[in-house]
């Protein structure tokens, strides 16, 4: 997908850096998101992509106060720029149940959730689902939010709208809960949609005609996108910058051809051979990277990739910094965090 034009010096739609989000338990704290730095250009598409537990659920709820209790923002800013022309607003340091907060969600910021079953509210229909959210912040009537909602229906390819409005999520099919996901989070046509696993549990076909339809409505709508998978097809199709994170950490950062074609991360590295390739020899098993992800009570001291790393040397005892290797993309360069590529 194409980046939409970037005049000179314009600055991004939201500007994350070093955020840290934390759940303290009983056995000591969880780092969930440690030291994440990256921004989202008006219009982009963003890909953050990794194992489970990596951090890229958390990262996308830290963006609308949404981390489940005990868990919290400890550090870090989230600069979410609402207006070209003013002066940024620090997400981070905006109290989770404020009005302002809730004036952001959903209005400005929208997420697609990775279960629609379970995000959808059983006991009422989709039609009152997404008119609740057009009450909310468009102040309008009753009326007019079923006819909006109807509207909205129809615009992300359900058939029957009217009918479909009084349905029940269960009377609907998985493909449909999503659309009904991605009606409700975009009928208040946000800046910014946050889409977390858009496709899960979805067959291929369906994947497809999901995908296609968030490219179309991007399109139609000019907002930026920051999809969240681990399915590097959908990223090489959809996005226009890779954000590879593991265990917490950004470990690579650039555009989809830095890292599909020019992986520096041992990480990013595995994560490629592992995917299939039509047209290629059959292979008793893909390659795949040994070991596990480390407990995030017990990471390793210095890089957290350590353990499984086949490039492992004495100085990755000491955790690298996130080092730009070129300066050729908008979200500051093809970036690494690692001692294979960085000095000593």
């Amino acid at each position: 997908m194409a980046s939409v034009e970037k005049t000179p010096n314009e600055k991004p739609l939201l500007e994350i850096s070093g955020l840290k989000t934390i759940f303290p338990t009983d056995d000591g704290i969880v780092n969930a998101v440690n030291d994440v730095s990256f921004k989202i250009d008006r219009g982009q598409t963003v890909g953050v992509v990794g194992e489970s537990g990596c951090g890229k659920s958390v990262t996308g709820l830290s963006l609308l106060q949404l981390v489940p209790s005990p868990g919290r923002i400890e550090a870090g800013e989230i600069q979410f720029y609402r207006n070209r022309e003013e002066d940024p607003l620090d997400i981070a340091q905006v109290a989770p149940k404020s009005e302002l907060m809730r004036q952001i969600r959903g209005n400005e910021i929208a997420i697609i959730f990775q279960e629609p079953m379970t995000s959808l509210n059983p006991v009422y229909t989709v039609g009152n689902q997404i008119a609740e959210a057009i009450v909310l912040h468009e102040q309008v009537n009753k009326k007019t939010a079923r006819e909006r909602a109807i509207e909205m229906i129809a615009r992300v390819g359900i058939p029957a709208p009217a009918q479909r409005v009084d349905e029940y999520p269960h009377q609907l099919s998985g493909g449909m809960r999503q659309r009904v996901m991605i009606a409700m989070a975009l009928c208040c046509s946000p800046t910014l949609l946050i889409a977390d696993e858009p496709t899960t549990a979805l067959d291929v076909t369906i994947q497809a005609q999901v995908l296609g339809l968030m490219q179309e409505l991007q399109a139609e709508m000019g907002m930026a996108i920051m999809l969240i998978t681990h399915d590097l097809g959908v990223i090489a199709d959809l996005a226009d910058e890779v954000v590879v994170m593991y265990a917490g950490r950004v470990v690579e950062r650039g555009t989809v051809d830095d890292i599909f074609y020019n992986p520096l991360h041992p990480y990013t590295q595995g994560l490629l051979k592992s995917i299939p390739i039509l047209g290629k020899t059959p292979q008793k098993s893909l390659p795949s990277i040994p070991g596990t992800v480390p407990h995030p009570l017990t990471l390793p001291a210095g890089c957290s990739f350590q353990d499984r790393c086949s490039e492992r040397m004495p100085e990755c005892e000491r955790m690298p910094e996130l080092a730009v290797i070129n300066g050729k993309t908008e979200n500051g360069g093809h970036a690494v965090r690692c001692w294979l590529h960085t000095d000593f």
